[in-house]
């Protein structure tokens, strides 16, 4: 059978256009859904972590009001402290504060009626002023003896156990505000270019679910720049390795999807 006859053949024919058909889609499949898209799997979801702690006092713990896990509001008691001491110090400076006051409306009245040199005044004036200031370090100790949440978020992690002494500025709970949280990712370099601030995202996470966002930054810098040991290729010993740029993901609102701080998930940036 001759080439012209082969060609001419209904089989052939047929064959021909099935490979120009699955030709066209596959063209028409990389143009429509991959060439637009930058996607990743090197992305997890962020959120700030708030460690809090006693500010200016410690003490004996008598209450620790939350567990691992729950979600807290802004205000909520985190952890009390034994408060004996701080309210006993309070009442003390109130007392004080309340009887240089007293003294001092009592020393006005007689400087202004000559019985007294002005200078009595001004010794009235500085014991009120001293009184206030150690009424307001007394009303602060008090206070910090009560920790509560200073944002609305989840408890990550609990340290603080009852019956435990909790120094200054030693952390009692960790909490995740998650309803905050954003997208951490990295592009290699060589797919960065197109990114830009403002492109729209679809974002898979791996335990389950879907979230829309938008690209909010793209970092000047590359990860390795933030290693805690940088890579030296002084030494002459070098192998070309393709960075990653960081770039960060804002989320649109998802009430019905609870976030984890760190959970991996995959990113398909809309670039075209």
């Amino acid at each position: 059978m001759s080439s012209g006859s082969l060609i001419k053949h209904p089989r052939t024919q047929l064959a021909i256009k099935v490979a120009i058909g699955l030709s066209i889609a596959l063209v028409a499949f990389w143009w429509f859904a991959i060439h637009p898209y930058i996607s990743t799997d090197d992305a997890r979801v962020a959120a700030t972590l708030i460690r809090v702690a006693p500010e200016a006092i410690g003490g004996r713990i008598v209450k620790v009001a939350v567990t691992e896990g729950v979600r807290v509001k802004k205000g909520d008691l985190l952890v009390a402290l034994n408060h004996e001491i701080p309210e006993a110090q309070l009442q003390r400076a109130k007392a004080r504060a309340l009887l240089t006051e007293r003294e001092l409306h009592r020393i006005n009245e007689l400087v202004s009626q000559k019985g007294l040199a002005p200078k009595e005044l001004d010794i009235a004036k500085a014991n009120a002023d001293t009184a206030q200031a150690e009424l307001k370090l007394a009303q602060s100790a008090f206070d910090n003896t009560t920790i509560e949440s200073p944002v609305d978020g989840i408890v990550v992690q609990k340290i603080a156990e009852e019956g435990n002494i909790l120094e200054p500025g030693q952390v009692a709970v960790t909490i995740s505000d998650v309803d905050h949280a954003w997208i951490a990712a990295n592009i290699e370099e060589t797919s960065i270019g197109p990114v830009k601030v403002g492109q729209p995202v679809k974002i898979v996470i791996d335990e389950g679910g879907t979230l829309r966002g938008k690209v909010a930054e793209v970092r000047a810098a590359v990860a390795s720049q933030f290693a805690l040991i940088p890579s030296d290729s002084g030494s002459g010993n070098f192998t070309k390795v393709v960075q990653r740029v960081p770039i960060k993901i804002e989320l649109e609102a998802h009430p019905d999807q609870v976030l984890r701080a760190g959970q991996s998930v995959e990113i398909k940036i809309r670039v075209h």
